[in-house]
């Protein structure tokens, strides 16, 4: 089970860090050049593919963002090792990035809960304040706050000395902020990231994406408090969080808590500088935009279809190739099939601009190496190990490999099984021209003399 794990990870984490960084380069772009123009409240929504691409398998795709495929079935292989002449395996390499995946999670969700069992029992010397109108309660603290804390049951919590010594307006300030993260459901927002974070934690960029939301979440509720105000409004708004920093209450950075005096300078620059568009050009924009991004992110070749087409030992008499099958591929369309009896075929590809399947199998057969290898690890379990893997995969149209899968080996050792998967994920052929090509692909392993 460990070494299973491990071994879905190392296929995981390359090409997940690689696209949500793509994504996030592509949002803070985007977000910087909108900073001006666009409400935070809405930009926030130009981080989501980066949590959706994390949430989504690597092989979810629209249909819109599918490319034409065909799909190639493979004749069987024969390995063949014996247990005398076995290697050691470097599978110990994925069991050990499985525990430490694990033990960096279970880390991080210890550390979140103790930091909200500290904050709980700061809470207690909290006192309830009466007569504040507030979409929840609201506690006063000697030195915690201004915050808002809890998911089901929100609290304000005011520092006492903002309580005894802001005037009416600054106090409205303080409070318009507070509830707005209230209101908008920020505290649910906060433990979601958390908890993605957690999961995630050796995906980076997800990282960096969620500090820019918690930036964007503050700047909402500045503008959501500052609904409607004139210039002297906003600036005795920056004057108080000012103020508010002085005093040091925003130390303590707790689980949950979301703080009125955090990203201190951006924020008043936001207050001082901001120049929206009219809302509806405003959301036509950041909406075209994230449509994009998942588009883009999701532009695999989707669920592995069912071949039409077959791969088989060529009959007496028939045209061979040079390994001795026949092979027959599955045309796009009619036209196309017609524009190639017509024109020459390729040396690497076949009559559809696709890659040939004498050159799948000569690729496969250069790493039969580590498949051999793959399979000596078994032997050293069972000597009389044998039965046969059988991989799916998509070629993508740059020649790399996604999806690697088993497509229903019968070998009774899944460590081999994976490792051989693991395998042909690492493949790379020449870049396709007619679409992805999907391939099953097996190989059947036998021990030798």
């Amino acid at each position: 089970m460990i070494d299973r794990l491990g071994h879905a990870l190392a296929a995981w984490l390359l090409p997940m860090n690689a696209w949500t960084a793509a994504l996030l380069a592509c949002a803070v772009l985007l977000d910087r050049l909108l900073a001006r123009r666009a409400r935070a409240s809405l930009r926030i929504a130009l981080y989501v593919p980066v949590a959706l691409r994390v949430l989504v398998p690597l092989s979810w795709s629209f249909h819109v963002a599918r490319l034409p495929q065909t799909a190639t079935i493979m004749p069987l292989q024969v390995l063949s090792a014996s247990s005398a002449t076995a290697t050691a395996v470097p599978s110990g390499w994925y069991a050990t990035l499985a525990i430490v995946y694990l033990a960096v999670i279970a880390t991080l969700a210890v550390r979140a809960v103790a930091r909200r069992r500290q904050l709980s029992r700061a809470l207690e010397a909290a006192r309830p304040v009466r007569g504040i109108e507030a979409p929840c309660p609201v506690l006063a603290h000697r030195d915690r706050g201004p915050m808002v804390v809890g998911l089901w049951s929100p609290r304000i919590v005011l520092p006492e000395a903002i309580l005894g010594g802001a005037s009416g307006s600054a106090l409205s300030c303080i409070l318009g902020h507070e509830s707005a993260h209230v209101r908008r459901g920020d505290p649910w927002l906060a433990a979601f990231m958390e908890a993605m974070l957690v999961v995630a934690w050796p995906v980076l960029p997800l990282w960096i994406a969620a500090a820019r939301v918690r930036h964007l979440v503050e700047l909402a509720c500045d503008e959501a408090a500052l609904s409607g105000a004139d210039a002297a409004a906003r600036r005795r708004y920056g004057h108080l969080l000012l103020d508010v920093a002085e005093q040091g209450s925003l130390a303590f950075a707790g689980a949950e808590a979301l703080h009125f005096g955090s990203t201190l300078r951006a924020r008043i620059e936001a207050i001082a500088l901001q120049r929206p568009w009219p809302r509806v050009v405003q959301a036509t924009l950041v909406g075209a935009a994230v449509a994009g991004f998942v588009a883009c992110s999701s532009a695999g070749p989707g669920a592995m279809p069912q071949a039409s087409g077959e791969t088989h030992t060529a009959a007496a008499g028939e045209g061979q190739n040079d390994y001795g099958y026949k092979y027959e591929t599955d045309p796009l369309s009619k036209s196309s099939q017609q524009s190639a009896t017509s024109n020459p075929r390729p040396d690497t590809r076949d009559p559809e601009g696709r890659i040939a399947p004498e050159v799948i199998q000569d690729v496969v057969r250069r790493n039969f190496g580590l498949f051999r290898t793959c399979y000596e690890s078994g032997l050293e379990r069972n000597a009389k190990l044998q039965g046969t893997v059988t991989v799916k995969y998509v070629i993508n149209l740059d020649g790399t490999t996604q999806m690697a899968d088993d497509g229903g080996s019968n070998l009774p050792d899944p460590q081999v099984v994976q490792c051989v998967v693991a395998g042909f994920a690492r493949l790379s052929y020449p870049p396709p021209q007619g679409g992805y090509v999907t391939v099953i692909y097996p190989i059947e392993f036998t021990p030798g003399d």
